[in-house]
């Protein structure tokens, strides 16, 4: 049975093969994946509410850190779909 670092690890090395890793999501335009946003929003309220916002969670503006995970997300949600058996 793998590891979750051993997963993240072999994770990392599908979405580089596919290319994921390396897009300028930013400057091509290119929209988050919708779990990205979803998730994100989660994290942000949840940070908020229940951990007196302590990341302090910014999402909209270009290089706020919640744009900046979102885009790392995309990359692993993205992943998923290409990878699905």
């Amino acid at each position: 049975m793998k590891t979750i670092y051993e997963q993240s690890k072999e994770d990392y090395k599908k979405a580089q093969d596919l290319g994921l890793t390396e897009k300028n999501r930013w400057e091509d335009g290119i929209d988050h994946h919708p779990m990205s946003e979803r998730l994100m929003r989660f994290i942000a309220e949840h940070d908020f509410n229940d951990y007196d916002d302590y990341f302090c969670w910014k999402v909209g503006g270009d290089g706020d850190n919640g744009e900046s995970l979102m885009y790392e997300m995309d990359a692993f949600f993205e992943m998923i779909d290409k990878t699905k058996e």
